[in-house]
C-alpha cells in the first residue's frame, strides 16, 4: 500500500518537474504554434460567440443602443463616457443597423486584443509555444467568452489595450518611430474610449523612467511623436470636459461609491473594497490556471528582461492601482472594469510557468480547453434564453425595445406625417428607442439639458416628441407641455425573447409602458381621440 502511494506521489511531482532535453523527442514541432493557426482558433472563436448570441438575445445591449443615442450627436465627450466609443459605434450602425453586427464587433476587438497578446509574448520569450498556450488559456476568461458580448468600452479596450502595449514594447525594442506613431494612436483610442486606460498608461510610464531601455527613448524622437499622436486624440476632450464641469470624471466617480455613505465607512470597508478587486482578479484565472498546469513545466529561458518587465507591470500595475484607489478613498471597482487587465494576465503566468509541448500533455490541455468553452457556451445559452427572461423576468437584455419603437413610430407617422425628432425618457426606454426606431430620433435623457448637452428645449417644443415612462407616477416634466400633450393608452407587452425558444419555453411576463406624444406645433393642440391606441 506504502509502494503504491509513492507511486502516485512520484507521478505527480514528475509532471511538474522541468522538462529538459530528455523528453525533446516527445515534443511537437513549433511551427504548429504559429501565429496563423492561432488566428484559426480565434477566427473559429468569433464565429461561434458571433452567432449564438445572435440565437440567445432578445433585444440589443443597453450599452450599445446607449452608444448609438450618443453617436448620432457629435461630441467630443458625453456625460459618462469619452468619445471614440460612441462615434465608432454609430458609424457601424450606420453601415449596418442591427443589433446583430455588435457581436460581430465585440469579437473583433476580442482578436485584435488576443493577437496582441500573442504578439507580445512571443517577442517576449521568442517561443511560438508560450505564445499560443497564454492565448488560449485566455480563452477560458469569461471577459473574452460570454462577458465580451456587449460591445461596450469596456469589451472595446481589450483591443486597444492589446495594441497599445504591443506598439509601445515594439517602439522601445526595436527603435522604430513608426511603432511609436502607432503606440500613441492605440493610446489615445483607448483613452477616448474609457478614462480607465490611465491605470495602464502610468505603469508603463514608469518603466520609460526607470529602465535602461525606457532612459535611453526620451534621446530619441519616437517618444515625442508617441505624445502628439496622443494629445491630438484626446485634448478635444479634456475641453469639452472642461466646459462641462468634469461630468464624466463626476459620473465615474459616483460608480466606484464615492458619493454615497460606503465611503465613510472604517478602515476594514477600505481594506475590504482593496481586496475585492483583487478576488475578482484571482478567481477569473482559476480555470486558465489549471488548463496551465496539465502542461509539463520546462526549463527557465533566457528572455528579453525589458519584456517582462513591461508584462508584469501592464499585468499587475492597472490591478495595484485599483486596489490603491479603493484602499485609499473607500469606494469600490466595478468587476466589468477589470475587463481589459486580463490581456496581460496570462503571458505572466506562461512567464512564470514556461510550458512545454509535450504531445500528451497537450492533447489533454486541448480537450479541457474544448469543454471548459463548451460549458462556457450552454452557460451562456441558458442566462440570456431562460434564466433572464423568464426567472429573473428583467433586465436590459429583455426589454421590449423593438415592439415599443414599431408601435409608437406607426402611430406617430399615422397622427403628423413626419419622422419622430425626439424622444424623452429614462436611459433605457430613450435608448431602445433610438435603436430601433427607424426615424433615429434625438435622445433627450430624463428631460435634462446637463445629460444631452446637444438638446435645444425650445426646438423640442417646436418639433415634438414621444415621452416614455413606467410606474404609477407620470414625470414631473410633463406640466411644461401639458398644454399640448396627447396622452396614449398604455402599452402592454411581453418581454422580448428570443422567437425560437418561447415556442418551447411558452409567453413571458407582460410588462407596462407609458407613452404620450407631444405633437409638433405645427400640428396643433388637438387631443387624439378617446380609445385610441398605438397601432397593433
Amino acid at each position: 500500500m506504502k509502494t503504491g502511494y509513492m507511486k502516485i506521489i512520484q507521478a505527480i511531482t514528475g509532471h511538474f518537474r522541468i522538462c529538459g532535453d530528455d523528453v525533446s523527442a516527445s515534443c511537437i514541432k513549433e511551427s504548429v504554434f504559429s501565429y496563423r493557426n492561432f488566428a484559426f482558433v480565434l477566427l473559429a472563436w468569433m464565429f461561434i460567440w458571433t452567432v449564438w448570441p445572435s440565437l440567445c438575445v432578445g433585444n440589443v445591449f443597453i450599452d450599445v443602443a446607449e452608444n448609438i443615442a450618443w453617436g448620432g450627436n457629435f461630441q467630443f465627450g458625453y456625460d459618462k463616457n469619452p468619445y471614440f466609443g460612441a462615434w465608432f459605434s454609430y458609424g457601424v450602425f450606420r453601415i449596418c443597423p442591427s443589433e446583430y453586427v455588435f457581436y460581430l464587433m465585440s469579437q473583433l476587438s476580442v482578436f485584435l486584443g488576443l493577437s496582441a497578446l500573442y504578439l507580445l509574448t512571443m517577442d517576449v520569450t521568442g517561443d511560438r509555444f508560450a505564445a499560443f498556450v497564454a492565448g488560449m488559456i485566455a480563452l477560458l476568461i469569461p471577459f473574452f467568452s460570454h462577458s465580451a458580448c456587449e460591445f461596450n468600452d469596456d469589451v472595446m479596450s481589450i483591443a486597444f489595450w492589446g495594441l497599445s502595449a504591443l506598439c509601445f514594447y515594439r517602439g522601445v525594442s526595436r527603435d522604430s518611430w513608426k511603432y511609436w506613431l502607432a503606440a500613441g494612436f492605440f493610446f489615445g483610442l483607448a483613452l477616448m474610449t474609457k478614462y480607465l486606460a490611465g491605470a495602464l498608461m502610468l505603469p508603463l510610464g514608469i518603466l520609460l523612467l526607470t529602465t535602461r531601455e525606457g532612459r535611453r527613448c526620451w534621446k530619441r524622437p519616437g517618444v515625442y511623436l508617441a505624445m502628439a499622436v496622443f494629445l491630438l486624440l484626446t485634448l478635444p476632450n479634456l475641453i469639452w470636459l472642461y466646459e462641462h464641469d468634469f461630468i464624466a470624471i463626476f459620473y465615474a466617480c459616483r460608480r466606484a461609491g464615492l458619493d454615497s455613505s460606503s465611503t465613510s465607512g472604517g478602515w476594514i470597508d477600505h481594506v475590504g473594497n482593496a481586496c475585492s478587486p483583487i478576488g475578482d482578479f484571482l478567481t477569473r484565472l482559476i480555470l486558465p490556471a489549471v488548463a496551465l498546469l496539465i502542461l509539463r513545466r520546462g526549463p527557465k529561458k533566457m528572455s528579453d528582461p525589458f519584456g517582462q518587465k513591461l508584462i508584469l507591470f501592464a499585468a499587475l500595475g492597472p490591478l495595484a492601482l485599483s486596489a490603491l484607489f479603493a484602499l485609499v478613498t473607500g469606494g469600490v471597482v466595478l468587476v466589468s472594469w477589470l475587463t481589459p487587465y486580463f490581456v496581460f494576465a496570462t503571458p505572466l503566468m506562461v512567464l512564470w510557468y514556461r510550458p512545454v509541448p509535450e504531445r500528451l500533455t497537450f492533447k489533454l490541455f486541448t480537450g479541457f480547453v474544448v469543454v471548459a468553452a463548451t460549458l462556457a457556451v450552454l452557460a451562456f445559452g441558458f442566462e440570456y434564453l431562460h434564466k433572464r427572461p423568464y426567472l429573473k423576468q428583467g433586465g436590459y437584455n429583455v426589454w421590449p425595445g423593438r415592439l415599443i419603437a414599431d408601435q409608437l413610430t406607426r402611430s406617430w407617422r399615422g397622427k403628423y406625417g413626419t419622422p419622430i425628432p425626439y424622444v424623452i425618457g429614462d436611459r433605457k426606454k430613450s435608448c431602445n428607442f433610438v435603436f430601433y426606431s427607424p426615424d433615429r430620433p434625438v435622445a433627450f435623457f430624463d428631460h435634462k439639458v446637463e445629460l444631452s448637452p446637444w438638446i435645444d428645449p425650445a426646438d423640442v417644443k417646436k418639433q415634438g416628441a414621444v415621452i416614455l415612462w413606467s410606474g404609477e407616477t407620470p414625470p414631473s416634466y410633463l406640466e411644461i407641455y401639458a398644454a399640448r400633450l396627447v396622452m396614449l393608452p398604455d402599452i402592454e407587452t411581453e418581454l422580448a425573447g428570443v422567437g425560437w425558444y418561447r415556442k418551447l419555453a411558452g409567453p413571458l411576463r407582460l410588462v407596462t409602458v407609458h407613452a404620450a406624444f407631444l405633437p409638433p406645433e405645427e400640428a396643433g393642440s388637438a387631443p387624439a381621440p378617446e380609445g385610441e391606441t398605438p397601432e397593433q
